[in-house]
C-alpha cells in the first residue's frame, strides 16, 4: 500500500510588518568617557519613573550609567536636570565610575528619545556633572532597550 507525505507551512500573523517593530532589536546602552567607549547590556526598571541603566565591575572597578525618565516618556529632546522632587516628570542621569564618582548626578545635558513604541525605546544622550571639584563628561551616549 503506497503512503504519501504532505508537508505544509503557513506564516505567522505575529510577524512584524513595520521595520520599527523589528523583533531582532539588540539591547544596549553605550557611551564615551575620557576617550573610551563603554557598552553594556541594559536593564529597565520602573517605580515612580523609568530607569534604563548598564553597569560592570565591583567595588573600586564598578562603572554604571543610569538614565531616568517619566513612566510615559515622550519623543524628542529633553534637558537632563537634577531634581529629585519631580521624578515623575523630569529626565535625569546618574554616573558611577569608581573610585572617583559614585552615584553622581548629571546636572546638564540632553536625553533625546528617537524611537518610542510599546515594544522598545531608543535614543541618545550626553551629560556632565561635578563632585568634589572634579567634573565628568559622558558623550556619544546611545541606547536601545525592549520594553515590558
Amino acid at each position: 500500500m503506497p503512503y504519501s507525505l504532505v508537508l505544509s507551512s503557513c506564516s505567522s500573523d505575529d510577524s512584524p510588518n513595520d521595520p520599527e517593530e523589528d523583533q531582532t532589536t539588540t539591547n544596549f546602552i553605550k557611551f564615551n568617557y575620557k576617550g573610551k567607549t563603554y557598552s553594556y547590556e541594559p536593564t529597565l526598571s520602573t517605580s515612580l519613573s523609568m530607569n534604563i541603566y548598564g553597569s560592570e565591575g565591583i567595588d573600586d572597578t564598578y562603572k554604571k550609567v543610569s538614565l531616568w525618565m517619566p513612566l510615559k516618556p515622550t519623543l524628542g529632546s529633553h534637558p537632563i536636570v537634577f531634581d529629585l522632587s519631580h521624578l515623575e516628570t523630569t529626565y535625569q542621569a546618574r554616573f558611577t565610575f569608581m573610585p572617583d564618582f559614585n552615584n553622581t548626578d548629571g546636572t546638564t545635558g540632553t536625553l533625546n528619545i528617537t524611537v518610542l513604541t510599546d515594544k522598545k525605546i531608543e535614543g541618545t544622550f550626553n551629560f556632565s556633572g561635578t563632585k568634589n571639584n572634579a567634573t565628568f563628561e559622558v558623550t556619544e551616549g546611545s541606547f536601545s532597550v525592549e520594553r515590558f
